[in-house]
């Protein structure tokens, strides 16, 4: 019994308490409607895949946008002319 050492048990408990706490805390944020719909890491069914596509998706009607005011600026030149 010279060897004998305990074994913590601390650290199984602290990781049974986060658990419980994150899960409790992620259960009244999205119950409250807490989390802005631009969170898109440590959210489950959202990826940063999300995140990319909603900034191309966002650039893209941008450009059209812009595309479109100076194809109808250019139009009402010609026909003004």
């Amino acid at each position: 019994m010279t060897n004998y050492r305990p074994i913590p048990l601390l650290a199984v408990f602290i990781k049974v308490l986060e658990k419980a706490m994150h899960s409790r805390l992620s259960q009244h944020l999205r119950a409250n409607n807490m989390l802005v719909t631009e969170q898109y890491s440590f959210r489950k069914g959202i990826s940063t895949e999300d995140a990319a596509f909603r900034l191309t998706d966002s650039v893209f009607k941008f450009v059209n946008q812009k595309m479109l005011e100076e194809f109808s600026v250019i139009w009402q030149r010609l026909l003004s002319t």
